[in-house]
């Protein structure tokens, strides 16, 4: 795999659909983030800090060896690939959210379910480190993850379009099997809290951040040069859905009546 370029789709510099997710988030956001930041009790501007590093990080799976080396595949070839949404959540905990733990926790739950529509992070938040040692992301005997050549500079690449506080973040460094289940145990515990009604909110501000980022990857995926659906998303289904108002999306995830 030595020398290829760093794709997000077949094509499609991995920065590249970065890029296209922010814009995406920055064309909306004049009509989410005030109703975003009241949902979170946050300052609009923190809260717009966390969205674009939780846009930025969602995708740094696809930096693994393993998903590069699938990307590049031709397509007759391809299969289903590696996973790739575990890898992007420690990042949420690794930066300053302006003392609003929820809205990093809900980013992060976000991040892990951003190929689902079920509302459900899965085994993606029950054993994310057994999930990426069993699917080939570690390199063997430690506990780091066996990143492609040249991810490194394609992540910094990317972080060049965020947010300030975003640019210092480093993939080799904060992602390693710890630290994928330390993410874990916090977000089962935010997840599942005694209080009924602390559940109901935490539930509905990781829909609200699911939501923001599935808008986003999709509106930057329709401007993919081979239109292709991501690789653990369901073809046809989801290329019409990229065809969906905002406010479709909304209503088919339950936000609204």
């Amino acid at each position: 795999m030595s020398g290829f370029l760093i794709w997000s789709a077949p094509g499609e510099p991995y920065e590249n659909h970065i890029k296209l997710c922010l814009e995406a988030w920055r064309s909306l956001k004049i009509r989410m983030l005030p109703s975003l930041s009241r949902l979170f009790e946050a300052k609009e501007g923190t809260t717009n800090n966390v969205i674009e590093t939780m846009i930025l990080c969602h995708d740094v799976g696809k930096l693994s060896y393993r998903w590069q080396d699938y990307i590049h595949l031709p397509k007759e070839k391809r299969g289903k690939g590696p996973p790739h949404a575990t890898l992007g959540g420690p990042y949420l905990f690794n930066i300053d959210n302006g003392g609003k733990q929820d809205l990093c926790y809900a980013s992060a739950i976000a991040i892990l379910m951003h190929h689902t529509d079920s509302g459900l992070a899965q085994g993606n938040l029950e054993h994310p480190a057994e999930d990426a040692i069993l699917r080939g992301l570690v390199e063997y005997g430690t506990e780091n993850i066996r990143w492609a050549e040249g991810a490194e500079e394609a992540f910094r690449r990317s972080l060049e379009f965020g947010p300030e506080l975003a640019k210092g973040l480093e993939p080799l460094v904060l992602v390693t099997l710890s630290s994928l289940e330390d993410l874990a145990k916090v977000l089962r515990l935010w997840a599942r809290c005694p209080r009924e009604i602390e559940r109901h909110r935490h539930r509905m501000q990781a829909l609200a951040m699911h939501h923001v980022l599935k808008v986003c990857d999709w509106r930057a995926a329709s401007h993919r040069p081979q239109q292709e659906p991501d690789e653990d998303e369901e073809g046809e289904r989801v290329k019409e859905k990229w065809k969906q108002s905002l406010l479709s999306v909304y209503i088919d995830g339950g936000l609204m009546a």
